[in-house]
């Protein structure tokens, strides 16, 4: 399945200058690499004229500005065909990145992403919301879907960071925490945000594949960003549904957590054991089928990772 990437935020808040240090630093491997003609781009605009889709880079698959309206107050008709007419026509489509309008909320384009015509074609990866540090608390006021794009989301980016004190930061940061306790924000400067949200985006089925040495399969510092990476071996087949609800009770420290398992999930109505490889990105947790020579092992990045809470987990997975 295509994954899907989300960008929202509040007009204003550095959703186009997030994406443009994105598209820059792509990643060597995964769905979202650097690779002619994997990667396609869906830009709304609201209004009768798109500026956005202006400053973005011209070298896409395919760039396409849905205006005159937000694309979750239209039912949705607008962003499912632009989404099937991009499947069909680019068969070897490895990504989709959506920017909303910043008075998009996201819940509605999640239920479209779920919805029967698009569910078998594409999963939606991450809701990733630009939060401005600058204005956030000003901004609060004017509309109910600032709130939402906070309240949904699986990673926060903080940007303008460079723009406030240490106080100001915080505050916006405990502003951001009551509305969501689960997602990770990311505070640091706009390379350190950049490189820890395609970490984050990595895919398993490549970059765990390599990774079989027994010093893969301990603690790693990341210094850089004062993260760390845990790795696990799954050796039973696990109950997907119960594993999906022990990987989203981890707290917000757990970045992500990536892994390839064999599993039983009960509600695609077959109890026959298959294999996935399944991720976690904030609190989300999604899945897709994969190759079945695959190692099954699991990896978490974070700020605080425990092995043994991550071991837990997968024990309490494990099918009778």
């Amino acid at each position: 399945m295509i994954p899907v990437l989300l960008i929202t935020g509040f007009l204003g808040s550095g959703k186009t200058s997030l994406l443009n240090g994105l598209l820059q630093a792509r990643p060597h491997t995964g769905p979202f690499r650097e690779a002619e003609g994997k990667l396609a781009l869906v830009v709304n605009e609201f209004g009768d004229v798109g500026i956005d889709g202006d400053l973005l880079p011209d070298a896409m698959t395919r760039q396409i500005e849905l205006k005159g309206g937000c694309i979750c107050c239209r039912l949705d008709e607008d962003l499912q065909k632009t989404l099937l007419e991009l499947v069909s026509s680019q068969p070897d489509l490895s990504a989709i990145i959506i920017e909303t309008t910043g008075i998009a909320e996201p819940l509605p384009i999640s239920w479209t992403l779920a919805g029967e015509a698009l569910q078998e074609h594409m999963r939606l990866a991450a809701v990733i919301t630009v939060v401005d540090a600058l204005e956030h608390e000003t901004h609060r006021p004017l509309s109910p879907a600032l709130d939402a794009q906070v309240e949904y989301a699986d990673l926060l980016v903080l940007s303008k960071r460079d723009l406030v004190d240490e106080a100001q930061a915080e505050r916006v940061c405990q502003q951001v925490r009551l509305l969501n306790p689960s997602a990770p924000i990311l505070a640091g400067s706009t390379a350190e945000n950049i490189s820890s949200l395609w970490q984050a985006l990595d895919d398993p089925q490549e970059s765990l594949q390599s990774a079989t040495s027994e010093a893969q399969q301990i603690e790693r510092p990341r210094p850089e960003h004062h993260f760390h990476s845990v790795s696990l071996p799954i050796e039973n087949t696990l109950d997907f549904e119960v594993l999906t609800e022990e990987l989203e009770s981890l707290g917000a420290s757990y970045l992500r957590i990536k892994g390839i398992a064999r599993v039983v999930d009960a509600s695609t109505g077959s109890q026959e054991p298959r294999m996935i490889a399944f991720h976690r990105v904030g609190a989300r947790v999604s899945a897709e089928p994969c190759r079945p020579e695959l190692q099954t092992r699991l990896v978490a990045i974070g700020s605080a990772v425990d092995r043994g809470e991550l071991a837990a987990c997968l024990e309490a997975s494990v099918l009778d």
